[in-house]
């Protein structure tokens, strides 16, 4: 997949990484005393994750950088170890996707294998915009990959990837995690988004094995955010959301999202287990004015603007000294909007009004004349009017969504259609109608 085919999620991924994982300068020395047992110290002027990267870590990093020196339409891959040494022998596949609007997408591979100086070439690629390449490379159970890129017009390209011993024990590897959930009330959902910065600051690839994060109780629609490489979360129905892939010296951001049903209350729980290691996590909810959030033993929540201009409030939890990490915790969230019912109320009252008033007009009741009826019907139209006016109000004022209103929108018009405006008051009406619009 090119860069460009990433770039709207990267986008909002760096813009809510840079706005909730970077904590104030004032607090970084009071993040790193925090930070469990057996977590990498912080050392010096922290990095915005809170600790600087790959700290006391001497391997060069992977990169892919131009070369006018190779012949044009050439890529030159050399596998390196964890000490710089070059790998022989290796295998070496290079992806290669083919996108263009006019004639779609399709996608091949070729294969290579390096030499004794640790060096695979291919040779004869496209070198125009409509092709993609991206060198991966398998270990046993273990992936590492360079991040996608394109040929230039001339010249090639040269890519240093390095592989590392794999474990996929947590006790082997110096891993740390930080995450947040964020939660946004729909109108019969709330749509949740969880975002993990995986860290490893040691000499291996860590490569998890049944790391989960257990999500509430009823989620649905799971969706895992796409990434260049392997690393990521799956679905685990009953379970949560299960971490997957590998993980070389470095950090890796991940993404999901999820819903999970809402009923008709002003307060709901979701229950989360954060995975091992998780020294830091945070819980950001979209909030009016009138909700609150909870979450027992964590700070007093803090009110702040997503990248989105939306009020939100936060809260988090470090995991402090003798602590392995941050455990299962219970969010409560307050307050919620619900529709009252009075809307409903005056509907069927309107409808009763018109149901008796017909019945009576038919001759079936002995009440009232024709101008009663009328008049029955002028009091259920102010009724509903009233009730149409309050609804658009409620959803300016950000209390019901789109949903909600539409659907009782169309349950109000419904029953001014059945009801009519009544004979002898529509002058009176039609000179309301302005003051209600």
């Amino acid at each position: 997949m090119t860069l460009r085919a990433f770039r709207p999620a990267l986008t909002l991924l760096l813009a809510l990484v840079v706005l909730l994982f970077a904590p104030p300068r004032a607090a970084a020395q009071e993040d790193d005393d925090e930070l469990p047992p057996g977590h990498p110290a912080v050392a010096g002027n922290p990095s915005p994750m809170g600790h600087p990267e790959l700290a006391g870590h001497q391997t060069a990093p992977d990169n892919t950088v131009a070369a006018p020196d190779l012949k044009t339409g050439t890529i030159e891959v050399s596998v390196l170890d964890a000490d710089d040494h070059p790998v022989a022998g290796q295998d070496v596949r290079l992806g290669i996707m083919f996108n263009k609007v006019a004639e779609g997408e399709s996608r091949s591979s070729r294969f290579g294998k390096t030499g004794p100086d640790g060096v695979a070439r291919f040779e004869g690629l496209q070198n125009n915009s409509a092709y993609a390449y991206r060198v991966t490379l398998r270990t046993g159970v273990a992936e590492f990959a360079a991040t996608p890129f394109n040929l230039k017009e001339t010249g090639g390209m040269r890519v240093s990837l390095h592989v590392f011993p794999v474990v996929q024990d947590l006790g082997g590897a110096p891993i740390g995690i930080r995450g947040f959930f964020y939660i946004e009330t729909r109108d019969e959902v709330f749509q949740v988004e969880g975002l993990f910065r995986v860290s490893n600051i040691g000499h291996v690839a860590w490569v998890p094995r049944d790391v989960m994060v257990g999500l509430p109780d009823g989620f649905k629609a799971f969706s895992g955010g796409e990434t260049m490489f392997d690393s990521k979360f799956e679905a685990v129905e009953g379970r949560g959301a299960r971490l997957v892939g590998t993980f070389p010296p470095g950090q890796r951001d991940l993404n999901f999202r999820f819903q999970v049903p809402k009923d008709a209350a002003t307060t709901a729980l979701f229950r989360f287990t954060p995975p091992p290691r998780a020294y830091e996590m945070r819980v950001i909810a979209v909030a009016s004015t009138s909700m609150g959030l909870e979450v027992d033993g964590w700070e007093a929540p803090q009110s702040g603007v997503d990248p989105s201009g939306n009020r939100v409030l936060v809260t988090r939890k470090v995991a402090q000294r003798g602590d392995a990490a941050v455990g299962p915790f219970l969010v409560t969230l307050t307050g919620l909007p619900v529709p009252g019912p009075g809307r409903w109320i005056a509907v069927a009252i309107a409808l009763a009004f018109v149901g008796a008033g017909g019945a009576a007009a038919a001759g079936k009741w002995r009440l009232v004349s024709t101008e009663r009826v009328q008049s029955d019907r002028a009091r259920a139209c102010d009724l509903l009017l009233d009730e149409l006016v309050a609804l658009n109000r409620a959803k300016d004022r950000g209390e019901i969504g789109p949903q909600t209103h539409e659907r009782t929108q169309r349950a109000l018009m419904d029953a001014l259609a059945r009801i009519g405006i009544p004979t002898s008051t529509k002058t009176r009406k039609a000179a309301r109608r302005p003051q209600r619009a």
